[in-house]
């Protein structure tokens, strides 16, 4: 597979339900969120860490690896190729998939090794900082 590793680095943060937050800037590769009954989990840009406030838990930095895509809705597989070889290097993730494709963030200090782990797993990987 070919994957994309982009330079920004991103934040994960879990709002509370109770507060009503907008982050906005950056150029993130991706941003957004998901809501559950646990309260709303949103990926930006790690710039904006110190904006969240003390009631947004917050990990990171993170980077991101963009499987590219488009991905068909039919394939199967395609997570476990790439999170296997991640996890037997220790290498944790989070992962998210967009209509088009697959998205996982690796923390940002092991991003350069994951793209190495993945490359002798037989993947592609462009890295976004090095093609500038």
């Amino acid at each position: 597979m070919a994957l994309r590793l982009h330079g920004e680095p991103l934040a994960v943060g879990m709002v509370p339900e109770h507060v009503n937050l907008a982050l906005t800037g950056g150029n993130a590769p991706i941003k957004g969120s998901i809501t559950t009954s646990a309260g709303r989990t949103i990926v930006f840009p790690h710039s904006l860490a110190a904006e969240a406030g003390r009631d947004v838990r917050v990990e990171g930095p993170f980077r991101a690896l963009e499987v590219h895509g488009p991905l068909d809705f039919a394939l199967t597989g395609v997570l476990a190729a790439l999170l296997v070889p991640l996890a037997d290097a220790g290498i944790s993730v989070f992962t998210l998939s967009t209509f088009d494709t697959d998205w996982i963030l690796v923390p940002a200090d092991a991003a350069e090794q994951a793209a190495e782990v993945l490359t002798a797993a037989g993947h592609t990987v462009e890295d976004t900082e090095e093609s500038k």
